[in-house]
């Protein structure tokens, strides 16, 4: 009895394309998080509308769209998550300083003495353990934190949560208000909340109120609408256009003018960054101490 012959190349080809041998598509990345509320108010009964007119996912990439936008054209000055940075604080601060010999007793500091330290190119002697910008009768224990920090929501000092009312956030420094002080170094092979760690996570930029939420709803609606073939209000991009006798000329590229053309998201937009900045300034020096801050986001 013969054997009936297989087709080894027909049998591979039906199983590589077996809808059932075939493996499901990985899943698409989660989409940016930018601690942003959307507020959907402009366009509600749209937004609410038949999912295949809208559907779920074009408004979830309009939210994220829309909220990477906004960031953006305020030069990354509102939202974004919190922070963590492990700060090793400097031993000397630059503050008072005497161009003259003195004795480590005539300090503003008893006992601490003074050092030298580069100041717009000039050697000085400058105390150690001094006030604030000249501001403080006392030894003020304080650190910089990056950015332009909005709210403190965690500290931890050797695998402890330092309790919130031990500290303040002034501006950019958190200033340590209790009888305690910041630790000048750490363990920096640490976990955040492990003995030898000094962690502090934060804000670094403003947090969204409910005129950014509203804005970035605005927008939003506006990115559905260009997706699913609606009448869109963001402007095109495009150089020139000839049509019926009309000439059009628009800015090229996307925002070029660091406004969205809708008038109540650019007003927004104007309240953090009236000069259209693409970005936080920065003041370089070589006489600048440019800090010991590591940080990730949180």
């Amino acid at each position: 009895m013969m054997s009936t012959p297989t087709n080894e190349f027909s049998d591979a080809f039906s199983t590589a394309f077996d809808p059932a041998a075939v493996p499901p598509a990985p899943p698409l990345p989660a989409l940016p998080d930018e601690c942003w509320p959307v507020d959907h108010t402009c366009c509600q009964t749209e937004w609410d509308a038949d999912p295949e007119v809208w559907p779920v996912e074009a408004k979830a990439n309009a939210d994220a769209l829309a909220v990477m936008t906004l960031r953006m054209l305020t030069g990354y000055r509102v939202g974004g998550c919190p922070v963590t940075v492990r700060p090793c604080r400097d031993a000397c601060r630059g503050q008072t300083w005497r161009t003259f010999p003195v004795l480590a007793s005539s300090g503003s500091a008893a006992g601490v003495g003074w050092v030298p330290q580069l100041q717009s190119g000039t050697w000085v002697n400058m105390a150690c353990g001094c006030g604030q910008a000249g501001c403080s009768c006392t030894t003020v224990c304080d650190l910089v934190l990056p950015g332009e920090p909005s709210q403190v929501t965690a500290v931890w000092q050797d695998g402890l949560l330092v309790d919130p009312s031990a500290y303040r956030l002034d501006g950019n420094r958190l200033t340590r208000i209790d009888a305690a002080c910041w630790p000048l170094c750490q363990d920096m092979t640490a976990a955040d909340d492990a003995d030898g760690a000094f962690a502090v996570t934060y804000y670094p930029a403003a947090r969204p109120d409910g005129l950014a939420s509203w804005a970035a709803g605005r927008l939003a609606c506006e990115y559905v609408k260009a997706c699913t073939g609606g009448d869109c209000a963001l402007p095109p991009t495009v150089t020139q256009l000839a049509r019926a006798g009309v000439t059009y000329s628009l800015d090229p590229g996307l925002f070029a003018t660091g406004l969205t053309g809708l008038r109540d998201v650019d007003a927004f937009i104007l309240r953090w960054n009236p000069n259209l900045l693409k970005g936080p300034s920065l003041v370089w020096s070589p006489d600048v101490d440019r800090g010991r801050i590591r940080g990730r986001a949180g």
